[in-house]
């Protein structure tokens, strides 16, 4: 609540020392970094993904989906594309046809004999 005399942040059409203008999570300051916003409120990229992000049913980190990031989705999972791979051979299943059984996602070949 006290004057701004240099070094403002805007956010929200709404003045902030840049001090003052902190993750709502981590409290880290957020002017110059990248951030994101969930119910009016500011995030670093670490806190919003680690509280909101869906994580990827492959390598289990948080899928962010900022800055055009591409991810797969299928029935209530989700994968990083990198992450979408058959469990037997590893083979890209990225725009291909899938198998599954139970948790695990095969290619075709791999998955004929289930």
């Amino acid at each position: 609540k006290q004057a701004i005399t240099t070094g403002g942040v805007t956010y929200r059409e709404q003045p902030w020392h840049k001090e003052c203008f902190v993750c709502t999570g981590c409290k880290k300051q957020l002017s110059g970094q990248r951030f994101t916003s969930r119910d009016e409120f500011a995030y670093c990229l670490s806190c919003f993904c680690s509280l909101y992000a869906k994580k990827c049913a492959g390598c289990t980190n948080p899928i962010s989906g900022l800055g055009g990031t591409k991810y797969i989705s299928f029935e209530e999972r989700q994968w990083h594309n990198d992450c979408f791979n058959c469990k037997k051979c590893s083979l890209s299943l990225v725009g291909r046809g899938f198998l599954t059984e139970r948790d695990d996602i095969l290619c075709p070949e791999c998955g004929k004999d289930i």
